[in-house]
This record gives C-alpha cells, structure tokens and sequence, in this order.
C-alpha cells in the first residue's frame, strides 16, 4: 500500500483496519500484489477471514498466488541473481550488452566457448570464445539490438560457472522496460526508483501521459522486424502516488531509501559486483525500505545495530573462500543489490585518483620539492572527487580549502617554504613544496623538470635561440634546445616552463 512514506508491506488484518466493512476492489487501486505488481480486492465477510485475492479478469495470470493459494509467500533466493544488461544509445539507434561478472581464473579455460541465445526465434545466437572474457571486472558482451524477453546462455568449461552466470537472463518487455540513463543498465523486476533520478524506457508502442508529475522525453524509435520501438526518458518530479504508480506498470518501487549494500570494513579490494578481502568477518551496511538480507552459501549476517536505526550494521562471515551477499524483498526474486566475497590475498596496490594542477597559462605542474614559483604565484586544481587543500608553511598549516568535484579552484600567494597538498579522503594525492632557489641549477634535474610534460608540438619560436645563448652555462639544456630548432617543433608546455626557467635565472642574474 502507499502511504505518505512511500510503499510499505500491509496484511488482510491492517488493511481490514482500516476499511472495517465491505469489499475493496482492486479498481480503487488501494493495493498492490508484491509478487506480480497487479491491483488485488481485499475480500469482504467477517473481519477475521477476510484476505486478498486477485481479479478472475486480469491479463497476466502467472502470479505465484494463483497457483499456490491465497497466502502465499515467497523469500528470495540469494543464489539467484540477474546478469546485467546494458543498452547502448546513439543519436539514431541502440544496441544492448550483457555483463559476465568476473569469476575466479580456476574455473575459466582455454577451451572456453559461451553461447547467449535468445528464446524467440527471430533473434540471433552469439558465440563468444575464452579470448574475449577480461581477467579483472565485468565483460559486456554485444547480444545485438533486437529486443528479446528472455535469454539462455550456455557453455562448455566449468558447471561451477552457472555459481555466477545464470543460464536464464530476462530481457526486454514489450510493455516497457527501465533502464539507469547513467550506466545504461537494466532494471530488474522489483527495483527501487529515486526522484529527480533519469531513467530510459524503451517499449513497443508510444507512451501515454501519465500526470504532471512525470516527466518524459522521446529519444529516438526504431523498427525490429516490423515492430516499432520507442525509447524515452522518464523520471519523477515528484514523491507522489500518481509517480509511483506510473513506475509500479513497469515493475518498479519509487522511493525515497533505495536497496544498497556498502562494505565499510575491514581492508578490501572493491571491484563490479566483487570484494577481494583477506579475513574471516566482513562489516557492512545496509540501507533501504524493508530489505531483506540473505547469503549463499548460507551464513546468516548478524545484525549489531539497533533493528530501529536504518541503514543498519551488519557483520558477515566469510570464513569460505567465496561468499555472495544479496538483498532484496522478502516477498520476490531476483536479489537487487549483490556483491561476491572472494578470501585471498591482498598483494595489490590501489591507484590515487586523478587530478588536475596547472599554473594559469594551462601548464601542467609536476609534484615534488620545486624552485619555481608558478605563473602569477598562482595554482589552479580540480579533481575528480571532493577533497581539501592544505596548505602549510615552514611545517605549520596556515590554510585549508574545500575542493568540490568537477570544479576549479585557484590558490594564489605561493611563495618559497610553503608545502600544498591535496587531499581525497585520508590520501594525500598530490603534494608540491617550493624550496628557496640554490645559487646554481643542476642542468639534468631542470632539463628533466622542462620535458617531463605531454601534449600538442608547436613551431619552435625564434626566441629559442636567444633562451640559449642566456643558458648557455647550461650545457644539457642548450643541446636540447639545439635539437628543437633542427627539428623545427617543440613540446607547447617544455616551451612555457623553458621560458619560466630563463625569466626566473635572468632575474636573478
């Protein structure tokens, strides 16, 4: 049923509750069967047997409830859990990929051949050899642009691969199908959808209006073997039952605390799907509404958070080598949120995230221990992630800065003694200190400091020849400059630090 805060699971006896006489139809729309999505009545009679049942005229008839009876529920299974599935969008077309999560090295050999088939037959098989499966991550393999409601993959190595490839994978619906617009990846049935979040939906057949608080946008169409398919944009604009009831046709939850599983600690390798660690108990946390949390094989999470306070703390047992952790609704499959486990050591070395420091002309600035103020006195830094400047003097801090992903910022006032660092969570990933100049350069060490740069040649400028009759106490620097003007190019930043370090020496002469 939804409520102010989203949708929330509600028995026969809460709902009779609240509508204490006569039947409730399943066209009022006041509840939602969680196995098959499809509005139910909740029964009239005696308040103590009334139930929930669905309508004898509905379409879809494959409700687990229909075949087992009213009551039934089901947990998921956390073995059980859907291969990605991508789509591609280009300005006229799309295609879609299926991701093959990575497996350990044992159970892959040489002789390995996959075969993705499509169930219906107007789509094509692909057949793919042991060459194209990637050693670290998920392998997307293309499966074509047909849209297909469900897929088989098979192949000829290993059984204990099926442990991480399912053999079925569900595809494409014709009614409508979600897909993240970041990542391009389908969503599976039960999947939580955010507000003000975009999202594809690619279906057969134009898409109608569904209240003001959807907001759609038609990409591109395009026709599969006679049939018409239409690719949109949609997200909420609103936390409303008019949005939420548009994401439930195509078998999606809105709300405002998605499914997500993080690992917190301790030391860990994270990669798509997998976590490489070397210990016997893992903590992680876990947010939502209502998830339910399972493992396989089964070792039960504990729960050391209060059952009130959400997201909630969980420690894990991985004592085997491969444990996977799933969560999702209690009353439905597949798992939306999972993550691999894998026991092993951990001899590899993480890579600090990229960033970007230059002076004001664009010039990159290399890090270490300088003796050249940059242009200006003044450095610009932008960087992937949110970080701080830290900027100390004689070992003293005298500043600090936030630095926002994406954007620029410029620090100004440099001067000699002063040490800059950059700072992403508890690693330092860039860090420069401007030591006062020494009476004479070391001519190896300033030539290795002017070519060290990447990026476009220029013609070399006449002023070249006049930097090295002023250098010429500089041998290395000057046959340098000697092979740029024979060649007639040099490199756009060795030429802007070569004229720093002139301007810099000529000052002081």
């Amino acid at each position: 049923m939804f409520d102010r805060d989203g949708w929330r699971h509600i028995t026969a006896e809460e709902a009779s509750e609240l509508h204490p006489g006569g039947t409730v139809s399943a066209h009022s729309g006041l509840f939602v069967c969680e196995l098959c999505h499809q509005y139910v009545t909740l029964t009239d009679g005696d308040i103590r047997i009334r139930y929930f049942k669905h309508s004898r005229g509905e379409a879809d008839k494959n409700c687990p409830e229909r075949t087992f009876g009213a009551g039934y529920t089901s947990a998921f299974n956390p073995g059980y859990h859907e291969l990605p599935i991508r789509i591609i969008v280009s300005p006229s077309s799309f295609t879609f990929e299926l991701g093959l999560i990575q497996v350990p090295s044992e159970l892959l050999d040489k002789k390995l051949c996959i075969e993705i088939k499509p169930c219906e037959k107007s789509g094509r098989a692909f057949t793919y050899d042991y060459g194209r499966i990637k050693s670290n991550g998920t392998t997307y393999l293309s499966i074509g642009d047909y849209p297909v409601k469900k897929y088989t993959l098979t192949q000829n190595c290993n059984a204990d691969l099926y442990k991480f490839w399912s053999k079925e994978i569900t595809g494409m619906e014709p009614d409508g199908t979600l897909f993240d617009k970041v990542s391009g990846r389908k969503l599976a049935n039960d999947s939580d959808v955010e507000i003000k979040k975009e999202y594809y939906l690619l279906k057969r057949g134009p898409l109608y209006y569904y209240g003001s608080d959807i907001k759609s946008q038609f990409i591109l169409e395009k026709r599969v073997n006679g049939e018409i398919w239409r690719l949109y944009t949609v997200s909420a604009s609103d936390f409303s039952e008019e949005a939420a009831k548009f994401f439930l046709t195509y078998h999606c939850w809105l709300t405002e605390r998605p499914i997500s599983i993080q690992t917190v600690y301790p030391l860990f390798v994270e990669g798509n799907y997998v976590v490489k660690h070397s210990n016997d108990n893992m903590y992680i946390v876990v947010g939502g509404n209502e998830p339910h949390l399972k493992s396989f094989p089964s070792a039960l999470p504990l729960r050391l958070s209060p059952k009130e306070l959400r997201p909630a703390l969980y420690r894990l047992n991985c004592s085997g080598r491969q444990q996977l952790i799933s969560a999702g609704r209690k009353y439905s499959n597949p798992a939306l949120q999972y993550t691999y486990f894998w026991k092993e050591s951990l001899n590899c070395e993480g890579t600090s995230p990229q960033v970007s420091v230059t002076d004001l002309s664009g010039i990159q600035i290399v890090p270490g221990e300088v003796d050249l103020l940059p242009k200006n006195k003044t450095l610009r830094f932008k960087s992937k992630y949110d970080g701080e400047l830290i900027v100390a003097k004689d070992d003293y801090i005298i500043d600090k800065r936030r630095v926002f992903a994406g954007k620029y910022i410029e620090l100004d006032g440099l001067s000699y003694g002063m040490e800059v660092r950059l700072v992403v969570g508890l690693d330092c990933v860039w860090r420069i200190r401007f030591r006062k100049p020494l009476k004479s350069y070391n001519d190896a060490e300033v030539l290795r400091y002017i070519t060290s740069v990447s990026g476009r040649m220029i013609p070399a400028p006449h002023s070249l020849r006049n930097i090295m009759l002023g250098m010429k106490q500089y041998p290395e620097i000057c046959r340098w400059i000697r092979k740029c003007i024979d060649s007639g190019t040099i490199n756009e930043q060795s030429y802007r630090r070569l004229q720093q370090v002139y301007l810099n020496r000529k000052g002081e002469a």
